[in-house]
């Protein structure tokens, strides 16, 4: 495809992720539909060939197999997932919010989404700073503490400060207390019926459907990655620490 000479409408209706892409560069497509890529980037005084690289480097991206992370130190399991939870927060759910925000009809389940949203969002961070205050300060220090004692009995005073530091659960707790919780997106995938379109015709809200499904789908895997790779791993640093006192 000319992406330079393709109308914003015609690039985002076959790629609904590309306005997320555009959107980060200061684009909004809702605004420049009737134009084309090549007349936008013009108008921005945004270099074209810059756009169509992120545009074809974004479709790259979403194509690539996930990082092997089973092979990685805790710690850095730990960080992929904190900067994960950064990008869900600074990007994926501010870029949704501020398609909801410019969308102007008043009806329609993109309606009910304006509501519900900024709940579930304000939940969402609630979620996401915990689960950083408490499993992964908990797992961090089980691991300071493992490297610290090289092997050597972990005194009564330091496995006191560990329970302090995990409220008095162990690491089995928080798996079971994360296998348990509902999905955070079961509300507004019910309200979408899916993330099924109503009307094919309205561009924006297909991609606010879209967007929400894909953020989701970032999610699975997320919450794949913690159940699959951090706790077990958490789990053995966790009986190797307490193995020692």
């Amino acid at each position: 495809m000319d992406k330079i000479n393709t109308k914003i409408t015609d690039l985002v209706s076959n790629n609904p992720e590309s306005a997320s892409v555009l959107h980060f560069l200061g684009i909004h497509f809702f605004n420049y539909t009737e134009k084309t890529l090549g007349e936008v980037c013009q108008e921005h005084d945004v270099d074209a060939a810059l756009v169509i690289r992120r545009l074809n480097e974004s479709a790259l991206v979403k194509d690539k197999a996930q990082i092997n992370l089973e092979e990685y130190p805790i710690e850095l399991i730990v960080e992929y997932l904190k900067h994960s939870h950064y990008v869900f927060i600074k990007q994926r759910l501010s870029y949704i919010a501020s398609l909801l925000e410019s969308y102007q009809d008043s009806s329609g389940v993109v309606k009910d989404l304006k509501l519900i949203f900024p709940h579930f969002f304000k939940d969402f961070i609630e979620h996401i700073y915990e689960e950083e205050d408490t499993l992964f300060a908990y797992i961090l220090t089980l691991n300071k503490v493992k490297k610290h004692a090289g092997g050597k009995p972990v005194s009564k005073e330091i496995i006191e400060k560990l329970q302090q530091k995990s409220q008095g659960k162990t690491v089995a707790d928080y798996e079971k207390e994360h296998r348990e919780e509902d999905n955070e997106m079961s509300g507004m995938r019910e309200l979408t019926n899916q993330y099924a379109q109503a009307s094919s015709e309205d561009l924006h809200a297909k991609v606010i459907l879209d967007a929400l499904k894909s953020f989701e789908g970032e999610l699975k895997i997320h919450a794949k990655i913690e159940n699959d790779i951090l706790f077990p791993k958490a789990i053995q640093l966790e009986t190797e620490v307490l193995a020692v006192s």
